[in-house]
Formats: C-alpha cells, structure tokens, sequence
C-alpha cells in the first residue's frame, strides 16, 4: 500500500483544481459576438432611391426638351434652373457623404488620444486644449495616464458643454409638454428636440455631421439605450 496519508491525494487534487479555477477567473474575459449585420436592406433602399432619381431625372429632361420645343428661350431657361438643381443636390451629397467620413474617422480613434487629438485639433477651438494636453502629456508613456490626461483637459470641458446643452434641451422638451396640444405634436417635438440635440452635441466634440450622419448617431444612440434597458 502507499504510505501517502489518508486523504493527501485528494487535498492535492483539491489545490490543483483551485490553482485551475483561479487561472480561468484571471483569464481575460471575451468580448461579446458582434451581431451580424443586415446588409440587404441597405442594398434595397440605396436601388430604390437610384430608381427614383433615374425616374426624376427622365421627367426633367423630358420636362426641359419640352421647353425647347415651345422656344429656345425657355429651353435654355429651364435647362439652367435644372443644372442648378443638380449642382445643388451634387453639393448636399458630398456634404453628407463628408460628414459621414468624419463621423467614420471618429469612430475609428475611439480610445486613442494620440489619434483622437489629430482628429479634433482641425477644430479651431480645440487646438489650445489639445496643445495643452500634449504639453502635459509629453514624457508620459502609459496609455491609461495618457487617456486620464486627455479626459481631463480636452474633453472635460466638452463634458461640461455637452450637459449644458442636454439640460437646455430638457428644458424645451418639457415647455413643449405644456404649450402643444396633441401627443402627436409632443412626440414630434420630441423627436425633432433631440435630434437636434444630438447635431448640437456632435458638434461640441468637433463632428458637425449632416443629415445621415446624424441619423446613424441617432441610431446608435437608440440601440444602446433599447440595450441598457
């Protein structure tokens, strides 16, 4: 028989089993499946808007060949009224289509304040904070002091902007409760207040976005607060 005493086997299987769990708990813990993306939608809307401008740019030159051929001079009238038309419709599209560019870039520095600073300094107002920052910050490798540092010089002021300007959009929001008629209108107010609080908050951090840009913000925002409950 062995000479191990009675139950030394089992208080050594019992210190290996909790060496074991105590490695699985210092064990980084993963990060959740993304959920997939629901891409044909997209696809459907961007063909259904193709189609109605391809329909919409017909009925123009229809519209146009039309005035040629009651006179010149209405031709040439209409035909400068609709390229002007398009020019400023081109203009609203590269302006929406830059803001979602930037909007991108953002998302992409999210927890870099190197890269977030190159960002944000082509704001005007924020190249004193963010020169600042880089004064204070310089000589200072860990990354954790260096986002604490860029907190607390760049965007604590922004924080503090950003919660005036959400307590003056509460504020409307809840005169509107009382002037409005309807709880139709109430909800219209609604949604038109914080859509406008959003571009107003984008806008303190340096974003500015557009209309599509400011739909996807608005979007984001209403996932996560359907998964905060």
């Amino acid at each position: 028989m062995s000479g191990e005493p009675p139950g030394a086997r089992r208080r050594l299987l019992d210190a290996e089993a909790a060496r074991i769990a105590d490695e699985l708990e210092a064990l980084p813990e993963a990060p959740p499946p993304e959920p997939p993306r629901r891409r044909g939608l997209g696809w459907l809307v961007a063909l259904a808007v193709v189609a109605a401008l391809g329909l919409v740019a017909l009925d123009l030159w229809a519209f146009v060949e039309a005035r040629f051929a009651a006179s010149a001079t209405q031709g040439w009238m209409a035909a400068t009224l609709v390229a002007a038309l398009a020019l400023v419709l081109v203009l609203l599209a590269w302006r929406e289509w830059r803001g979602l560019r930037r909007l991108a870039r953002v998302e992409a520095v999210a927890g870099d304040p190197d890269r977030a600073a190159e960002v944000m300094e082509k704001d005007p107002r924020l190249a004193r904070p963010i020169a600042l920052w880089r004064g204070v910050a310089r000589g200072v490798n860990d990354p954790d002091r260096r986002a604490a540092l860029f907190a607390q010089h760049v965007l604590a002021p922004l924080d503090a902007q950003a919660d005036a300007a959400i307590r003056r959009a509460c504020l409307r929001m809840a005169g509107g409760v009382f002037v409005l008629p309807s709880a139709l209108l109430d909800t219209l107010w609604f949604a038109a207040q914080g859509f406008a609080l959003i571009r107003r908050i984008a806008a303190i951090y340096g974003l500015a976005p557009g209309a599509a840009a400011t739909w996807r913000l608005a979007r984001r925002v209403l996932g996560e607060a359907g998964a905060i409950g």
